[in-house]
Order: C-alpha cells, then structure tokens, then sequence
C-alpha cells in the first residue's frame, strides 16, 4: 500500500469516526487517479463526501438544496476546512467548464427526469479538468421490482415515476443509460447488484449503480 493510499485510509476512518459514516468507499479505492484540484459534490447531504475531501486539503463545493447539516458549519470553521456550500437546486447552480479534479453525485441523479438528468451529465463533463473523475452511485432498473407503495406512484416516462405526496420524481437506470450519458470520458469502474437497505422504518433490497469515469 503507497504511503499516500495510507494517509487517505486515515482520513477516511477519521471521518466515519467524526460523521457516523463516511464516504463511498469506490472512491477510496480510485483516490489514486484523481489529479489535484478541486472537488463538487452535487446533492451535498450531511457531508460525508465533502468533509472527507476537505480534509485532504481540497477546494470543496457542495451544492444541495437542503439546509446545511447540523454541526458542520462548526466543524469546517473549528478545522479551517475549504468548504464553500450552494444551498440551492441542483439544476439551478451553473458548473464552470474545466474546474473540477473530482464531481461525486451520489444518490441524487434518480431524483430527477430524463431531460434534467441529460442536461446535469453534461454539465458536469464539461467541468472537469483534464484526468478529472466523475462518480455516480444511483439507483438501477432492477429497483423497480421492489418498490413499495405502487398506489402512491405513478410512471411519467420509461422509468421514471412521480409520488404525488412527495412531489418527487424518481428515475432508474440502466447500463446502458448510465454509460450513454458520459460518452466522452473513459470508464474505470462500473458495477450494478443488490443491496440491503435497512432501517428504522424499513427493510428492502434496493438494485444500485456505481459508475467511475475519467477525462482524457
């Protein structure tokens, strides 16, 4: 293991430690092709992408629509973390062209429709900088065959289903789908299978998609 995969493992214990949970670990593992610069992370959440990045010493932008986090403006102040957050649509925020070494979108590009979905993908190819790393984690087709409450939903296109009580859309994808919408960057890693959700409320499998792709 090189020292520097080293000093990131650290990292990244110290922050599950910090947050509860830390970030996918898909990127822990490709930490080694992301170039210098830095990093978005789109559908921001509580912070386990942006914080962790933050403390390798990163630019970090976070963009959700969500209040900040309880506590995190406490500890990017109290660690001096580089950490600026858009409180604010996704499909609203603008991303410059040729900025980022890294954009994460995890567990958000299903909550919207296709147009949305095409427009966001593209965006976000164009802001990376060369050997920049887009990484997806998403919700695949095969999640449909175990969704509930089917009364409270209804199909507005192939795969995508609004919930009238939440007023949201959820699209599911592909392989196909997913690889189509990042036609210019190289692909590290792609996987799909099933995965135990469990919580309080709930128990389900859900099918999900990891995706990493690189700039030439």
């Amino acid at each position: 293991m090189t020292k520097s995969k080293t000093y990131w493992l650290q990292a990244y214990r110290e922050t599950v430690e910090d947050r509860k949970q830390g970030p996918d670990f898909k990127l822990i593992e490709f930490l080694d092709i992301i170039p210098r610069g830095p990093v978005l992370d789109l559908g921001m959440g509580r912070g386990r992408h942006a914080l962790f990045f933050a403390k390798l010493g990163r630019e970090v932008e976070g963009v959700d629509i969500s209040t900040f986090s309880k506590g995190l403006p406490e500890v990017i102040e109290a660690e001096g973390l580089d950490l600026t957050y858009h409180k604010m649509d996704l499909r609203e925020f603008e991303i410059p062209k040729q900025k980022y070494a890294l954009i994460i979108a995890s567990k958000i590009m299903q909550l919207f429709r296709k147009d949305d979905i095409e427009t966001l993908a593209e965006q976000m190819q164009a802001g990376l900088k060369p050997k920049g790393v887009i990484y997806i984690y998403t919700f695949s087709v095969e999640d449909l065959q175990y969704l509930q409450s089917w009364d409270e939903i209804e199909e507005v296109e192939k795969h995508t289903y609004y919930h009238k009580n939440w007023n949201l859309s959820f699209h599911f994808f592909s392989k196909d789908e997913i690889l189509g919408l990042f036609p210019e960057l190289n692909l590290q890693y792609y996987s799909e299978g099933l995965y135990f959700n469990r919580t309080p409320k709930r128990s389900r499998l859900n099918g999900i998609i990891q995706y990493l792709g690189q700039k030439e």
